[in-house]
């Protein structure tokens, strides 16, 4: 799809995707959140989750949505193209995001610190990906193979990128008046974090030597003044603490 017919598509579906986003609400840089575990330095291969197959041409997708355990390709009518879950292999969300935005990311890398691994950010206008590069040894040997330590997490630091809809199911999206944050379904300030809001929260299987909470979320956060969504990010885990 070229970048013209996006535009096109964009302003006629734009309205029935965050109509649609709004309908089905699930019940149960950007400086986003990271894991309070510091990394080692030694690696194996990743064993990440499988993906499913797209249902629908990746050129179709006009909108992404960003869930508790996974990021969704979706066509503007709502349908879900494609769901990429935070612990599969970042590679393969790169991939399909190249086809949707019909070019690769600017890619920048960060060192690690005490407290995160280092990684790549993959920038696409307003949407990041940030891919996580935890240590896949430790990652087995100490029973952090979940969201916990994703793979890769997202941000959206706008309504849209290059014509894509960026928005939570509940249609937040970057930009709203922090009012319409915390009218929307979903949206819990009750659940501890250790960064933004939760404004959808599932709750996932742990480990049972786990301490922390077993909420995963979707969170917003607040700008300075409070007064707008400044950005939206996932997953973030339930915390019982922060670093």
């Amino acid at each position: 799809m070229t970048r013209n017919r996006r535009t096109a598509a964009l302003a006629a579906g734009v309205l029935a995707l965050v109509f649609a986003l709004t309908g089905c609400v699930a019940g149960s840089p950007s400086a986003g959140p990271t894991a309070a575990t510091s990394p080692a330095t030694s690696s194996a291969s990743p064993t990440p989750a499988p993906t499913a197959e797209p249902v629908a041409p990746l050129e179709t997708v006009g909108g992404l949505v960003a869930r508790p355990e996974g990021l969704e390709l979706r066509a503007l009518g709502g349908d879900v193209v494609a769901t990429f879950d935070y612990m599969s292999a970042p590679s393969d969300a790169v991939a399909a995001l190249t086809t949707v935005f019909g070019a690769p990311p600017v890619d920048q890398s960060y060192a690690g610190t005490a407290h995160s691994p280092a990684g790549v950010m993959h920038r696409w206008d307003l949407f990041v990906l940030d891919e996580r590069n935890y240590d896949e040894v430790r990652r087995q040997a100490e029973g952090y193979d979940w969201v916990v330590w994703p793979r890769f997490a997202v941000y959206f630091d706008g309504p849209a990128a290059d014509g894509v809809i960026l928005s939570s199911v509940s249609g937040v999206q970057a930009g709203d008046p922090w009012s319409f944050a915390e009218s929307a379904p979903g949206f819990d300030a009750a659940v501890p974090t250790c960064t933004g809001t939760s404004i959808e929260a599932v709750t996932t299987t742990v480990p049972s030597d786990w301490t922390g909470g077993n909420r995963v979320n979707v969170i917003a956060m607040p700008s300075d003044d409070g007064s707008t969504v400044k950005w939206i990010g996932a997953p973030e885990m339930e915390a019982d603490g922060c670093a």
